[in-house]
């Protein structure tokens, strides 16, 4: 699998919080091998150094300012020029991976004041910019990654966005087919409109292979924005499964169908399906399923 290009707050690395700590994540790490990732502190590239008095966002006739209480400092231009400066320079990337809570990285979870009290939360300026100037890319922060299905979600993206970014360099005639015949089933369980809309831009021989390429961008990285319930998977395993049971007798049938229930009813997680399904394919020898990116979206060992 092509290595997706990821961001990471670099106290996930380095003792760059404002107190000096750093962010120790299990996951992040074992991630770190399976991708090639670069490290942001936006607070320590606009030279507030390490450690340093806490920043807070308030909010000032409707609008949001980024204040260094302690030495009363306004920094919210400063914050807003680096954030431009940093996104004009990203070249490829396929998602990001920020701080929860701080006032430059968080998600929708930066504390936000008004009149020295607390009165919601917000995302931080430098996650704020990101998410607007990459509406299609993974975001997410650390904590939410530790719920299983987020986790999956976000590494279904960032292997799926790498990959495309691999088409992009393929030069065989049929390159865009190959890619397309191989997301089938993901992309059904994401998104059935775009799924079709996918499959006319691949068929349109009188476009040109550039152009239908970017076509094919626009609706490929929005298709994944929305994490598919229960439900939608349930329909993606059943209907492979249609083609995968005239080989199995009752009981292995029965047994399946048992555990797809369980599985949409919330007691076991995916990976114990899709493990079933890539068992079957491999003992039919079935090369269409096993090259499918429903069964093999990610590195196993990343499960």
């Amino acid at each position: 699998m092509i290595k997706p290009k990821i961001f990471l707050s670099k106290c996930f690395s380095y003792p760059v919080r404002y107190n000096g700590g750093i962010v120790h994540d299990e996951f992040i790490e074992k991630l770190k091998k399976f991708v090639d990732y670069e490290l942001i502190c936006p607070e320590m590239e606009i030279g507030l150094g390490m450690p340093r008095p806490k920043i807070i966002i308030k909010m000032i006739n409707n609008e949001k300012q980024l204040f260094q209480p302690e030495t009363g400092r306004n920094l919210t231009k400063r914050m807003r020029e680096f954030t431009d400066e940093f996104i004009k320079k990203i070249t490829a990337v396929d998602g990001f991976i920020l701080k929860n809570k701080s006032p430059s990285c968080g998600l929708a979870s930066a504390n936000f004041y008004k009149n020295k009290k607390i009165t919601g939360r917000t995302d931080g300026f430098f996650a704020g910019g990101i998410k607007n100037k990459f509406p299609d890319l993974p975001l997410e922060h650390e904590s939410r990654l530790n719920n299983p299905e987020l986790r999956e979600h976000f590494l279904i993206r960032i292997f799926s966005l790498a990959d495309f970014r691999g088409l992009k360099k393929e030069s065989k005639p049929d390159a865009l087919v190959q890619f397309h015949t191989k997301y089938k089933y993901l992309l059904m369980t994401y998104n059935q409109k775009d799924l079709n809309e996918l499959g006319k831009i691949v068929a349109d021989s009188r476009t040109g292979k550039k152009e239908r390429i970017e076509k094919y961008k626009i609706i490929f990285y929005h298709s994944f924005n929305k994490k598919p319930s229960r439900v939608r998977h349930s329909n993606t395993i059943l209907y492979i499964f249609g083609y995968l049971s005239k080989n199995l007798n009752q009981n292995e049938k029965k047994h399946f169908l048992k555990l797809t229930e369980k599985y949409k009813n919330g007691d076991i997680e995916l990976n114990v399906i899709l493990k079933m399904l890539k068992k079957f394919a491999y003992r039919f020898e079935n090369n269409y399923l096993l090259n499918q990116r429903y069964i093999n979206p990610f590195p196993e060992e990343l499960l």
